[in-house]
């Protein structure tokens, strides 16, 4: 893979995607992040502009000793995100795809490698690089109104980079089925197959998050960390290989004071 200081391109004309964060402390001090993806009038559609600034929120994020937990979000109600910039796609040779591409890949490959949970909050479209963007996250909670897909195929393009999660979450023959097909499916089929892991009616999608963010707030920080590294590690692990390693992590937990802390207020009951 090519160095990331070769990995530049030069953002659409028309390309206006921004990213934001804004960061929550709650009464325990650990800190809630809302990353919130926009880009006026192309259903949050992602391109250069929108990679870089999640780039520089990841690598921020990351430093964050107090951070619990982040919520990835679309802005409005239309979409989570509606894909790739088309107009910047058009216009990709062999070599600026290869670098648009990576690149997209470096964002989801940061939101696996956050090392704290990040939830997906879906609602409305969310396609191609969405889905894929979705998929790369730890969890997704949705609302009835999400329509997803991989419609890669319909503009000439297969279906790459973090499309290969997808068989962990729904199988290998509802991969084929989405990517060879470019078939959308909406929240109902999308919570059926293993894909959404919490659906709600519209109206409660952010109490049904909320309610994701306290519990994992409310867990002990450096063992939700230590899990969700553990649990990225047993992806590419035999369940042997896993049953080990998730030996030497429990063992870990006890060089700190946090099991003794955590089990204190219960042992008091």
């Amino acid at each position: 893979m090519m160095a990331h200081n070769n990995l530049q391109t030069s953002k659409h004309p028309a390309d206006n995607g921004i990213a934001s964060c804004r960061i929550e402390t709650r009464q325990c001090g650990g800190e809630v992040a809302q990353i919130t993806v926009e880009h006026v009038g192309k259903m949050n559609s992602i391109g250069s502009a929108m990679i870089a600034d999640l780039m520089t929120i990841f690598a921020d994020l990351k430093a964050r000793e107090m951070l619990r937990v982040v919520v990835i979000r679309g802005a409005g109600e239309r979409a989570f995100v509606g894909g790739a910039f088309l107009p910047e796609l058009e216009g990709l040779t062999p070599q600026s795809g290869r670098k648009f591409i990576i690149r997209l890949h470096l964002v989801c490959q940061a939101v696996r490698d956050c090392p704290v949970p990040v939830i997906a909050r879906m609602q409305g479209y969310c396609l191609g690089a969405g889905t894929e963007l979705a998929a790369s996250c730890d969890f997704r909670v949705a609302d009835r109104s999400v329509i997803f897909g991989m419609p890669e195929v319909k503009v000439g393009l297969p279906s790459v980079i973090e499309a290969a999660l997808l068989p962990m979450l729904i199988g290998w023959g509802k991969t084929r089925e989405m990517l060879l097909t470019s078939a959308n499916y909406d929240a109902d089929e999308g919570q059926a197959m293993g894909f959404i892991e919490t659906l709600v009616d519209m109206g409660k999608l952010d109490e049904a998050v909320e309610l994701r963010v306290n519990q994992i707030v409310s867990a002990g920080p450096l063992a939700v960390r230590a899990q969700k590294e553990l649990i990225n590690a047993w992806e590419s692990m035999t369940p042997s290989e896993g049953t080990l390693l998730g030996i030497d992590y429990l063992a870990a937990a006890y060089e700190t004071d946090e099991p003794q802390r955590m089990m204190a207020p219960l042992l008091k009951k």
